[in-house]
């Protein structure tokens, strides 16, 4: 589903993130960096519940995928003839 190159950070993300950090590492009001980290585990669990949800429906098109071009028959009838 994922490929290698989906997980690498673009440039653009790694700034993002070295500023965050600069910031985080610079602020020294304690109620600021806990409403921050409050903030920031929110938002990842949402993300987390969203691609879990995305990964579910995906799984169960390509299982509906496969199982819709299987034969199934029925045995016992091949079995009595």
């Amino acid at each position: 589903m994922f490929e290698p190159e989906d997980f690498e950070v673009s440039l653009e993300k790694q700034l993002i993130l070295r500023v965050r950090l600069d910031e985080i590492d610079h602020c020294t009001n304690v109620d600021v960096l806990q409403e921050s980290l409050k903030k920031t585990t929110e938002a990842l669990l949402s993300c987390q519940n969203i691609l879990a949800k995305v990964t579910e429906r995906q799984i169960k098109g390509k299982l509906n995928v496969l199982l819709g071009s299987i034969d199934v028959t029925d045995k016992s009838k091949d079995d009595a003839n």
